[in-house]
């Protein structure tokens, strides 16, 4: 058994209990968390209070345990509540009434890490948690649809919402609906594949009006919608095949699989149309680049977006992706270019072929590209920008680090050489190179 705290379990106002388990050493463990609620001082509240439970699996009288500090936290106006527990046995939590009734929690963090399946969740049939403005769930199930909707209306000033690996449903049609008009951060994401099931919700309905920032982090071949009833300015797609896959895995893909994928990435899209700011995966574009042969109907109008980020692979798709987003992106004026290394083949000289249109890029005065190498897709890429944007006014490249060899360094001077002779559409263009 290990046990860390705070060297003093007053220590600006927060009880911190972790605990790694040994059999013989667990009932040592339980009473002195006792005793260090008994003998507090009464007059002291605690702002923090974390449990990190791990090996729980052998014990099921760790809810039990749990519970009952939690609730002496509440007595002592905890505002920072931080439940961790990994390997339940009991695959079931009941969470106490009074704790879904703190009146001082600000902050609420319920994580449940089980081998390989989800940690079923009991809500209390009455909630009110009036000054909770954080809330963070992981691993969680919640099979009640009515009980998921009263946990979120029970929180009236919630400011960030942040749903990891857990099935929650606030209806019979297998949906998520986050309905919120405090709400101004929602993170919705997915790291284990193996906990996807045909149960999972595949309708995310957001309805928060002041709604300032979304993100989704998840595999493609999870399959849900996105329904968006009011604008938001930055989203963040970070959308992929299986954690760090690389590009290769997506060339070898059957055309009718990706067709699937590209049709979901442009229906994102779509649901988020009026948004500002976004963010976008090397997966999320690898799949979008075939698009433009597989939709009959005009793409989304992205006309309110000014500032793209692209983390990408130097690969044909990645390219072709680039060019569509562009396209249907006529007032971007920031673009930022993540460079992710690739050993694919050359990108061609017709990869953006089908894809220019009048106008295109004709607010751009901005671009950023990092970790580059000075390869011939690089080149293309940004030659394609000189060419096209009338107004740019400043172009950053970072190159790599690892870069030192007298070859690369020769490399990277002649790619410089090179983007500096590119007929530019800008005849005011400010050149800045980095390592």
């Amino acid at each position: 058994m290990e046990e860390t705290r705070n060297a003093s379990p007053y220590f600006n106002g927060e009880d911190r209990i972790s605990s790694l388990f040994s059999d013989d050493k667990t009932y040592s463990f339980v009473m002195f968390v006792d005793m260090v609620f008994i003998f507090r001082c009464k007059d002291i509240d605690i702002q923090r209070l974390c449990v990190h439970w791990e090996n729980a699996a052998f014990h099921d009288s760790v809810a039990v345990h749990v519970n009952r500090w939690c609730l002496h936290a509440v007595e002592y106006n905890v505002e920072d509540l931080s439940l961790l527990i990994s390997q339940r046995h009991n695959s079931a939590y009941e969470i106490p009434h009074r704790l879904m009734s703190c009146k001082s929690l600000k902050k609420l963090e319920i994580g449940m890490f089980g081998r390989g399946r989800y940690a079923d969740i009991i809500l209390p049939s009455s909630m009110s948690l009036p000054q909770l403005k954080v809330m963070y769930l992981n691993g969680l199930s919640i099979s009640n649809a009515e009980l998921s909707k009263k946990l979120f209306s029970s929180c009236p000033v919630l400011e960030t919402l942040a749903i990891c690996d857990c099935n929650i449903q606030t209806d019979n049609q297998r949906s998520l609906t986050v309905d919120s008009v405090s709400l101004k951060k929602f993170e919705y994401s997915h790291f284990h594949r193996h906990l996807l099931t045909h149960t999972m919700a595949n309708i995310i309905k957001l309805s928060a009006p002041n709604l300032e920032e979304f993100s989704c982090r998840s595999f493609l071949t999870q399959y849900f919608y996105l329904r968006n009833c009011s604008p938001i300015p930055r989203v963040d797609f970070d959308m992929f095949l299986e954690e760090d896959v690389n590009p290769e895995t997506y060339s070898k893909l059957p055309k009718t699989e990706t067709a699937v994928y590209a049709k979901r990435m442009v229906k994102f899209l779509g649901a988020v149309c009026m948004v500002k700011e976004m963010r976008l995966s090397s997966g999320f574009l690898e799949v979008l680049s075939h698009a433009p042969d597989l939709l009959d109907s005009k793409p989304p109008r992205l006309c309110n977006l000014y500032h793209l980020i692209l983390e990408m692979w130097y690969t044909r798709g990645c390219l072709r992706a680039i060019a569509y987003l562009l396209k249907m992106s006529p007032n971007i004026t920031e673009l930022f270019l993540e460079s992710k290394k690739s050993n694919l083949a050359g990108v061609g000289d017709d990869w953006e072929a089908g894809l220019s249109s009048p106008g295109m890029l004709s607010h751009l005065n901005f671009v950023q590209m990092e970790d580059v190498e000075g390869c011939d897709a690089e080149f293309k890429l940004l030659s394609f920008l000189l060419k096209k944007a009338k107004v740019l006014e400043e172009v950053v490249v970072f190159f790599r680090s690892s870069i030192g060899s007298p070859d690369r360094v020769r490399q990277v001077a002649l790619f410089m050489d090179k983007l500096k002779a590119v007929p530019a559409a800008s005849s005011s263009i400010k050149m800045v190179f980095k390592s």
